[in-house]
């Protein structure tokens, strides 16, 4: 009798926990996305997907903390940054994810493009999270710490 492949992940053993700091937390997110949307092998793309939901619920609770003093000079810069965090997806991508959305609330089944389509729109949406998450917040000015609005 054969043996049945065990598919894994080294991300499915990376703990966040509700004491992570929020930057490692939102890395290790956009980390699960990308890795389920690259992953071939359904039982681990689902597995990451889960994983992905247990570090976005363990981080969601402390998205309206103040930053820690300790890592205030982590988010400030002495030069403004030139873009800010953005999804920049394309019209029709954008009406691909809408139309996927929609068929999913208007409570249809899943067919394999709709699902490929939320995959991605769910790997946008963790990194631009991420990439708001770990954003300049401070300008460092003559006058002192500026925030960046």
């Amino acid at each position: 009798m054969e043996a049945t492949a065990v598919w894994t992940h080294p991300l499915m053993y990376v703990e966040v926990s509700p004491e992570s700091d929020f930057t490692v937390a939102a890395t290790h997110c956009e980390e699960l996305a990308a890795s389920a949307l690259e992953s071939e092998h359904m039982s681990t793309q689902y597995a990451l997907y889960k994983r992905l939901h247990e570090c976005l619920t363990r981080l969601q609770p402390t998205l309206m903390d103040p930053i820690p003093e300790n890592q205030i000079a982590q988010f400030t810069v002495s030069t403004l940054p030139r873009t800010r965090p953005a999804m920049d997806t394309e019209t029709d991508l954008l009406c691909e994810y809408c139309l996927a959305l929609s068929h999913l609330l208007s409570g249809n089944p899943l067919s394999l493009s709709v699902e490929e389509t939320l995959q991605g729109l769910l790997y946008e949406l963790t990194c631009f999270m991420a990439d708001t998450m770990l954003a300049p917040r401070w300008l460092s000015t003559p006058l002192g710490l500026q925030p960046i609005t």
